[in-house]
């Protein structure tokens, strides 16, 4: 469990000749960190007496945001997991026509299950985009750089995310699957897009009538 490891040896065993962890689990450790930088902002907001209005509001954007950064944190392994079932799955023997199409049944499933883990990496990624938008003009102003970056890095991880999906949809046979997840990730980087690039202009905005 990388999550229980220090943080270099995530990044020695990325960089390393390596299967696992690859752009799924980096994807999702990025996602996870804009959701930290979003309850970062809701931290140094919650409990000081000028923004008592908008307390109640803010605390619930941090308690989502709190969430989302414990559910794409664990998909860091959950993405390492699905590809080593994959693994193990390619290696079974093909050698009867009996087992060449057990296998094959199973390398869909497992192409499958793959598939899954990024597209709800993108998906969290996505409400992380969403939440920035909401916390944005609710925050504490001296951490409106953190928002944005907190927007970009969820946005980054809903595009790496996304080419995950794809990867793995292009070894799938199943039609009606394939439709369905693509028709869901398409979504959820027109959404991502929109709102992310939003969030950034206002940030930047902010920042430079600032100066």
């Amino acid at each position: 469990m990388y999550l229980e490891r220090p943080m270099k040896d995530f990044i020695r065993d990325t960089a390393a000749r390596l299967p696992a962890p690859g752009g799924g689990s980096v994807a999702a450790l990025v996602g996870s960190l804009g959701a930290a930088l979003l309850c970062m902002v809701g931290n140094y907001t919650v409990g000081k007496k000028q923004y008592e209005g908008v307390e109640d509001e803010v605390e619930r954007i941090l308690k989502a945001a709190d969430g989302l950064k414990d559910e794409l944190s664990s998909l860091v392994q959950e993405d390492i997991e699905a590809y080593q079932n994959y693994s193990r799955t390619s290696h079974m023997p093909k050698d009867t026509e009996e087992q060449k199409k057990t296998r094959s049944e199973a390398l869909e499933h497992s192409l499958k299950e793959a598939a899954l883990v990024p597209l709800k990496t993108s998906q969290l990624s996505l409400r992380v985009i969403e939440l920035a938008e909401e916390i944005l003009p609710l925050g504490n102003p001296h951490l409106i750089s953190d928002v944005g970056v907190g927007a970009l890095l969820a946005e980054a991880a809903l595009e790496a995310a996304a080419i995950n999906v794809r990867i793995n949809l292009s070894y799938i046979k199943d039609s009606y699957f394939i439709k369905e997840k693509e028709d869901l990730i398409s979504s959820c980087l027109s959404r991502g897009r929109k709102t992310a690039e939003e969030v950034v202009g206002k940030v930047t905005d902010e920042i430079t009538q600032d100066r």
